[in-house]
């Protein structure tokens, strides 16, 4: 398996069935309020000498309807607490770090709609 794929695998299996709300790594149309999206995974290089690595960051989104944004950003602690610091396991590799970066809500573009922004960070290294 790919770094990606270790990688959008462990955030989805920390996190399904887990919180309170569905999670998608690709949304349906027409899907109702609330739920997490997993959004961009970043990759960039992070090998050593003796070591291939890869430093990520993630992103999950939270949609919500409510009127405030009370609901997104309990959401959002949900979130945090089955991911920061969170030692993933995945065949073949090994997942050194994972933390948030930030974290952020706000009433989307339309005016209605919330919208939560977290941040993650985390190392894996191929074993």
């Amino acid at each position: 398996m790919s770094f990606q794929g270790a990688v959008s695998i462990n955030i989805y299996s920390a996190l399904n069935g887990v919180i309170s709300v569905p999670i998608y790594s690709n949304v349906p149309q027409d899907t109702d309020f609330p739920y997490v999206a997993i959004g961009q995974v970043n990759h960039a290089e992070d090998d050593t000498d003796s070591t291939t690595a890869r430093e990520c960051t993630y992103t999950i989104h939270v949609w919500s309807n409510e009127h405030s944004l009370a609901e997104t950003e309990s959401i959002q602690g949900e979130i945090f607490d089955n991911l920061h610091l969170l030692k993933f396991a995945e065949i073949g590799y090994t997942f050194t770090e994972n933390y948030e970066l930030s974290t952020e809500a706000f009433t989307d573009s339309d005016g209605q709609t919330k919208h939560g922004v977290s941040t993650f960070k985390l190392t894996i290294q191929k074993v």
